[in-house]
């Protein structure tokens, strides 16, 4: 009986002073954001876009909560970044506490940051978790008059079903005019890897290079030096690789008058 009541005097305790976190399983608790990318990217449109366009693109942070913490303070030193993207991997398992951590981290930002879902996101409850957090996996916003097109093309995650990337979603969202000159395509799996889709490798590949104002696309993934490959030769739409937080590194995008440069920063 004193051992019985002793558990249950230990297990009111540790539900009491751990309220927030119930199960491994969960999707949300209390200290959850919630809808980030929409709140944002509000925040963007507060700002005035200037002639150059300034990103530090970021991705695979995976656990690695001190190296994210320095990429923020890097950041933070900075007086001329626009806005941060965390091109996905932003967990490891698809744990709730690995997002919270990571979205903890990257709240200190000085600018907006908005969240790319990858391959790793989407493990366990990975999904339920990013789409609470931060919204749909598929969503586009715009920054002075460039149009980024954020997409999932994790397509081993739903066993290569012909599913993703959405062709047709993208088809309907790769578009210019009312003020948009220029498409920036953001996705954490290029269509160069083993993790993307091969039935829909070359479509994804020809339908970028076919439309108008696209200027590059952007991924992450390969937790590599900085790589641009295109479709053939130098010619067609850059698709721009980018290396990884874990590996501390993350890229500085520039777009000025519909031209796109990418440089590697390591810290």
């Amino acid at each position: 009986m004193k051992k019985n009541l002793l558990y249950l005097l230990c297990c009111a305790l540790f539900f009491s002073c751990n309220s927030d976190e119930y199960s491994p399983n969960q999707t949300f608790n209390r200290r959850s954001a919630n809808n980030a990318n929409e709140k944002q990217i509000a925040k963007l449109h507060q700002k005035q876009a200037g002639n150059t366009i300034r990103i530090a693109f970021s991705g695979d942070t995976q656990r690695s909560y001190a190296e994210s913490a320095d990429f923020v303070d890097k950041v933070n030193l900075r007086n001329d970044i626009d806005f941060v993207i965390l091109n996905g991997d932003i967990s490891d398992f698809g744990l709730l506490a690995e997002f919270n951590g990571v979205f903890d981290i990257y709240s200190r930002l000085n600018v907006p940051f908005i969240s790319v879902i990858g391959n790793h996101d989407l493990v366990a409850n990975g999904r339920a978790v990013y789409e609470k957090m931060f919204g749909p996996l598929n969503f586009t916003f715009t920054y002075g008059s460039v149009k980024f097109v954020c997409h999932d093309t994790n397509g081993r995650e739903y066993n290569f079903d012909k599913s993703t990337p959405n062709m047709n979603w993208l088809k309907n969202n790769l578009t210019i005019g009312n003020g948009v000159n220029n498409l920036v395509a953001i996705s954490h799996v290029s269509p160069f890897g083993g993790d993307f889709d091969p039935a829909l490798a070359q479509p994804y590949q020809t339908l970028f290079n076919q439309t108008p104002g696209l200027i590059a696309s952007l991924h992450s993934h390969n937790h590599a030096k900085l790589e641009t490959v295109y479709q053939s030769g130098n010619t067609g739409v850059p698709f721009i690789i980018t290396n990884a937080i874990v590996k501390r590194a993350y890229t500085i995008i520039e777009i000025t008058n519909g031209q796109i440069n990418a440089q590697e920063i390591n810290f």
